[in-house]
């Protein structure tokens, strides 16, 4: 759970900076894209409570389904024309790893 919260942590300061637009979809990366996850995140933050106040099976399962939805939300961001190689591919290397903690939740 520390990892977790930790990955949280960084990926929130990732995205305090903005990406420029694409030609194809302005609105992609034309505002803080924090902003354009924040359903996932508070769907995200709402499970993680709910399974850290009643560590159930279906609430781990609920957590565990929040935190990839959020995830898959983030992958498109890595895309964005704003962002040097390295922070696409340490935003990129995150999500791999938050994926790797999150398949062995609920064991």
């Amino acid at each position: 759970m520390y990892r977790v919260l930790c990955f949280l942590v960084i990926v929130s300061f990732l995205g305090i900076g903005s990406c420029k637009k694409k030609a194809t979809d302005p609105d992609f990366c034309g505002s803080t894209w924090v902003t354009q996850v924040t359903d996932e995140a508070n769907a995200l933050s709402t499970a993680a409570t709910a399974y850290a106040t009643d560590p159930t099976t279906p609430n781990c399962n609920a957590y565990k389904a929040a935190f990839q939805d959020y995830l898959d939300a983030l992958k498109p961001f890595a895309d964005c024309a704003g962002w040097t190689e390295q922070d696409k591919n340490a935003l990129l290397d995150a999500i791999a790893d938050a994926e790797e903690e999150i398949s062995t939740l609920c064991e």
